[in-house]
């Protein structure tokens, strides 16, 4: 299971206290929560215009989103709040190739 992030004072926390990774043509801000918490991971998307029109970006989302399920439920996310982008690259890329650098991502900010 994983939440979404809606909440204006959570991305000025990410945007002060998050820590940044990059793989690939993802990035993501994060900030993980302490061991031993049991709430599920807290997510966001920022896919600006330059990434393409509104159905490209939809289609990335969904793509991310779908990755970001499996590798939930294969406890490869740990619990925290993180907020998701690409490159505009990342148009382009199949859903193996995002998938893939989704597991690079996840892998650096597991750490």
């Amino acid at each position: 299971m994983i939440w979404r992030i809606r909440e204006r004072s959570a991305f000025a926390r990410l945007s002060a206290e998050g820590r940044r990774a990059r793989a690939g043509v993802l990035w993501c801000t994060f900030i993980l929560d302490p061991p031993g918490t049991n709430t599920p991971p807290r997510v966001a998307f920022a896919l600006g215009r330059a990434l393409g029109p509104a159905v490209v970006r939809n289609r990335v989302r969904r793509r991310l989103r779908d990755g970001l399920r499996r590798a939930s439920s294969a406890s490869m996310l740990p619990a925290g709040w993180y907020l998701f982008g690409t490159t505009p690259d990342a148009a382009s890329r199949s859903f193996v190739e995002l998938t893939f650098d989704l597991d690079q991502l996840l892998a650096r900010v597991r750490g």
